[in-house]
């Protein structure tokens, strides 16, 4: 499962598309549109490790939240500002610069760490001692995954400050400022834990650090890979491409899977569709699209799936 709602495009950036992002247009050998790429598992062309094609099934995927730090002052006017550390916003950039810098620990560890072992196994040389011998060369493996942004997002809970607000008017000094940050939770972290780490890193500052209106998400459970819907899925996948590597991968966005959770033993995340490492970046981006190749792709594969599973 994925999910089936998409996120608005920036105001501003339409004129930036080649074609409207809402319109679905079939151009080019693609259909054009904000949300035709934006699901679960792919089929990576160049994953790290194999430099060729594997097959990456989501097992689980990570928790959401947000928190809210806010910086309340006397404010006044921006002509006569008092010291600096009586002026909101200053404390609320301090604030979110300490909670940025505290950074939770990579760990190769879960749904990552079976990721890896399997391109590894595949790999062989270096790669495969590296990742038999993580106990040694653990921190090498890691430094090497960190080197992308989408890579390291597997190994820990990810901080992102995405918002602020303060005063109403350029030269008035504001009585609150606020910032939200967003999170998303490793597999072996708890928003709970996310707070705790984030009032730790501000305490020394005159700010408060809560929960949004919207409560967080917590992790999903880790699905198995090998029960009877990972191995169905894996033989789909693997039809017509009988050496495509499988392997587990955490879903570092969200889906509308986790909805499934309480009624499934095991959920899985997975779009038969080719992409390579670039071409993620449309994932929210301008100019997302899917080639009409990988859509056909992706009817092939549910037809196969359905049938296979209905014997």
């Amino acid at each position: 499962m994925a999910h089936q709602d998409v996120v608005p495009v920036t105001p501003g950036t339409e004129k930036d598309w080649k074609h409207a992002p809402f319109a679905g247009t079939i151009a080019d050998g693609a259909v054009w549109g904000r949300g035709t790429i934006d699901e679960g598992g792919i089929i990576s062309t160049d994953t790290p490790m194999i430099d060729g094609p594997a097959a990456l099934i989501g097992i689980a995927e990570k928790g959401y939240m947000t928190l809210r730090v806010t910086a309340n002052a006397p404010g006044g006017h921006s002509s006569a500002p008092p010291l600096p550390n009586e002026i909101g916003t200053v404390n609320l950039a301090k604030a979110v610069l300490a909670i940025n810098a505290k950074q939770f620990p990579m760990e190769l560890r879960g749904p990552a760490e079976g990721m890896v072992s399997v391109l590894a196994a595949k790999a062989g040389g270096a790669s495969k001692v590296a990742v038999a011998n993580r106990w040694l060369l653990g921190g090498m493996v890691m430094s090497r995954m960190a080197e992308s942004p989408a890579s390291a997002a597997m190994l820990h809970t990810t901080i992102a400050p995405t918002m602020l607000t303060g005063s109403p008017k350029e030269n008035v000094l504001p009585q609150s400022a606020e910032a939200l940050v967003n999170y998303r939770i490793a597999p072996w972290n708890t928003s709970k834990q996310v707070l705790e780490r984030a009032r730790e890193a501000t305490k020394a500052l005159p700010v408060t650090v809560d929960f949004t209106d919207r409560a967080p998400r917590e992790p999903s459970p880790v699905s198995s890979t090998s029960s009877p819907g990972w191995n169905l899925i894996a033989a789909s996948a693997r039809a017509g491409q009988p050496d495509l590597v499988i392997a587990p991968y955490l879903v570092v966005g969200g889906t509308d899977s986790r909805s499934m959770a309480p009624v499934s033993d095991d959920v899985y995340r997975f779009m038969p569709i080719s992409l390579a490492g670039g071409d993620i970046k449309m994932l929210h981006g301008t100019n997302e699209h899917v080639s009409l190749v990988n859509l056909e792709s992706m009817i092939k594969f549910y037809a196969r799936l359905i049938a296979t599973a209905a014997g």
